[in-house]
């Protein structure tokens, strides 16, 4: 039984938006609105969501609290996800947020949840920025744990595994959730199901990013939930795509920095790379640019300036 959904009124709103106009024919009725958010639930006591235009949240109910992944783009958002929490989980606290990365259409909504009592998971990396912007802030601080590795919440009923790169990947923050009990992995921007992975994050390294994912194809997943695009029933073929994509990507680039390639021969050819099929041309050609300014001829590349970024507030 396939326990995941897509989201279908986002599907049909960009199905039809995208469906040519003919001058002969009678005016189109308007593509039905967006609706502000859509919930599904694809196990019991477990919830994801698309809240604003595209970015997935999700929820479980340990038993006696709740466990909250990403808190939205804006404060809308947050408060549409914090009444669906109430509502599902028949207005159990949220002892724990984990943030999957602090890109702000992921998180921008987190301080909708302030003052909080729950304890907030980021990556380790990500403590210094979240310290100073509760500095600046005129509520209480929340306690913050920063995960370094990997580390096991055993919450009420439910084990979960919380891990984060060696690195930098997607991002310099990134994280996922794992829940055990039902085999669903939360993966942020790590893995966006039937869309082209960004690689222009200034922090953005692809041999990290190649690493964690296969961390994530040793967890056993079966279903998987980014922050951005619909959830995956399948987790293994979404990681692989996604692997194979950055492999390739890598190898070109780094080949390219070998011959010291200019910009504008590095673009045109990555039209004529398979690779080039998994996106549109012009987000390949982005992604490939991003990475070749801050590539070194080893595949690794020089780091951005995450530690300047501010923390969502």
């Amino acid at each position: 039984m396939n326990r995941f959904f897509s989201f279908p009124f986002a599907a049909l709103t960009l199905a039809l938006a995208a469906m040519p106009a003919h001058a002969v024919e009678a005016p189109k009725p308007k593509a039905p609105e967006m609706p502000p958010f859509e919930v599904a639930q694809p196990y019991p006591n477990l919830w994801y969501g698309r809240f604003g235009s595209a970015t997935n949240c999700s929820w479980i109910d340990t038993g006696d609290g709740v466990l909250v992944i990403d808190t939205g783009a804006t404060a809308t958002d947050a408060k549409n996800l914090k009444a669906e929490i109430a509502r599902t989980t028949k207005d159990k606290p949220i002892k724990w947020i984990a943030m999957t990365h602090l890109h702000g259409d992921s998180n921008n909504g987190f301080s909708t949840f302030l003052p909080t009592d729950a304890t907030i998971f980021v990556n380790a990396r990500a403590t210094g920025a979240l310290a100073t912007s509760f500095a600046q802030g005129k509520t209480k601080a929340p306690t913050v744990i920063g995960v370094s590795d990997r580390i096991a919440l055993v919450a009420g009923n439910r084990i979960l595994e919380i891990g984060v790169p060696a690195g930098n990947a997607h991002t310099a923050f990134d994280l996922y959730v794992f829940d055990v009990s039902t085999r669903t992995v939360f993966v942020g921007d790590l893995v966006t199901p039937d869309r082209c992975p960004m690689l222009s994050d200034p922090d953005c390294d692809l041999k990290g990013w190649i690493a964690i994912l296969d961390r994530l194809d040793t967890l056993g997943a079966q279903g998987l939930v980014p922050t951005r695009w619909n959830p995956a029933p399948a987790a293994a073929p979404e990681i692989e795509k996604t692997r194979r994509y950055l492999t390739s990507m890598l190898a070109f680039l780094i080949e390219k920095k070998k011959q010291n390639a200019p910009e504008a021969r590095v673009s045109g050819e990555l039209a004529a790379e398979k690779l080039a099929d998994y996106c549109p041309r012009e987000l390949g050609a982005l992604n490939a640019l991003s990475v070749y300014r801050r590539l070194m001829s080893d595949g690794t590349t020089r780091p951005g300036s995450a530690a300047a970024k501010p923390a969502p507030k």
